[in-house]
């Protein structure tokens, strides 16, 4: 016995199968559905933490690996001034925000904002207290004072050069002066004289000489 399918069964099945096949073409044109962004899974310190001292760094730990594109830490304080702005380091699904300086005691927010691995930015904020303030640096030892800079230098004075030798030069150079003075008068004092002693004796042969001759005479 032949079954016979009338013509209006068929159209319906046609047009079932276009309409798959439609939807079929239709769902794979449909972009894959988006990639979840990466979320925060914790950070230390924890949110709302109460510490002792200032932490040295902030570490911010997210559900995969996030992007190492202008990731930024901001830390204001409790009036809402800004007290730091950090660059954080990124490594795989951490980023790590070192304080450029310790915190005073006191309440801080913490903003903060990276890039998720599918490429859009995420942020949040987070909250830490701190109850002591970085103790004081040591002084450095105190200079001595002048009072002991004189006290010193009266213990030990300096030597100062002495005149001695100029001194005993000049006191040796006065009486060679005055020496070659009293020579240089000796020396024109006796001249004089050695002309008249020597003119008396060519007067005395002058005057012998003539008596000489009038005796002969």
């Amino acid at each position: 016995m032949t079954s016979v399918i009338s013509r209006p069964a068929a159209r319906s099945t046609s047009a079932l199968a276009v309409c798959v096949a439609l939807l079929c073409a239709v769902m794979l044109a449909l972009p894959a559905p988006a990639q979840a962004h990466d979320t925060l899974l914790s950070t230390d310190p924890a949110d709302g933490s109460t510490l002792e001292t200032s932490p040295e760094a902030v570490v911010f730990t997210f559900s995969s690996d996030i992007l190492d594109v202008s990731p930024l830490v901001r830390v204001s304080d409790e009036s809402g001034e800004q007290v730091a702005e950090i660059t954080p380091t990124v490594e795989g699904p951490t980023a790590t925000a070192t304080l450029p300086e310790p915190l005073a005691a006191g309440t801080y927010d913490i903003q903060w904002r990276v890039v998720s691995g599918d490429g859009h930015p995420i942020e949040g904020t987070l909250t830490l207290t701190v109850e002591q303030g970085p103790a004081p640096e040591e002084d450095a030892p105190a200079a001595p004072s002048d009072g002991e800079s004189a006290e010193d230098a009266e213990e030990s004075p300096q030597e100062l050069p002495t005149a001695t030798g100029p001194v005993e030069a000049q006191g040796e150079s006065e009486p060679t002066a005055e020496a070659a003075e009293s020579s240089q008068q000796e020396g024109g004092l006796s001249m004089p004289v050695l002309l008249g002693g020597l003119a008396v004796i060519v007067l005395a042969v002058v005057v012998v000489g003539f008596v000489i001759m009038r005796r002969r005479d």
